[in-house]
């Protein structure tokens, strides 16, 4: 698998990269903001892209949708030190193939990175639980309450008028 990693903490990104190597995959760029990011992506068109989400003068999730736009088969794994339900929904909707912390073994990063390439979103269990899970007293109420939609109507072919 040929991989981008951008991430603003040299060591960390040295560090990954050497890690990865040795695991067998192939860095063909790192980056230190989401621009050089984007740019690496157009010039490699890596397989994936492990991208960190906090920068000093950026956000890492902005880099998002603009590498699947210069590289659409690159598979975007989120790195984050801080997560939180909020962060990793707000990553997935903007188009990140999975979300993995820092505080991780390397080995659950290059399972991250081998479950997006494959197609399936690498998440924890838990996190996807938080995210799925109501948040607020409105939306416990709204969890048992049926969907109108599908609520159940008299037949209208069997309701008697009354005679004017």
């Amino acid at each position: 698998m040929r991989l981008l990693i951008c991430d603003d903490h040299r060591l960390l990104l040295d560090a990954l990269g050497m890690a990865l190597t040795e695991k067998g995959y192939t860095v063909v760029a790192t980056a230190i903001d989401p621009d050089e990011a984007v740019a690496a992506a157009r010039e490699h068109q890596p397989d994936a892209c492990l991208l960190d989400v906090n920068f000093p003068h950026a956000n890492g999730l902005s880099a998002i949708a603009r590498i699947h736009e210069v590289s659409a088969d690159t598979k975007v794994v989120m790195l984050s030190g801080s997560i939180d339900s909020d962060l990793v929904a707000d990553a997935i909707a903007q188009g990140a193939q999975g979300f993995v912390g820092k505080e991780k073994p390397i080995g659950s990063i290059v399972e991250a990175l081998e479950m997006a390439f494959q197609g399936h979103l690498p998440v924890d269990p838990h996190m996807l639980q938080e995210i799925l899970r109501p948040h607020d007293a409105e939306d416990r109420r709204e969890v048992g309450r049926p969907d109108r939609r599908y609520a159940r109507r008299p037949d209208r072919r069997n309701v008697r008028r009354p005679d004017r």
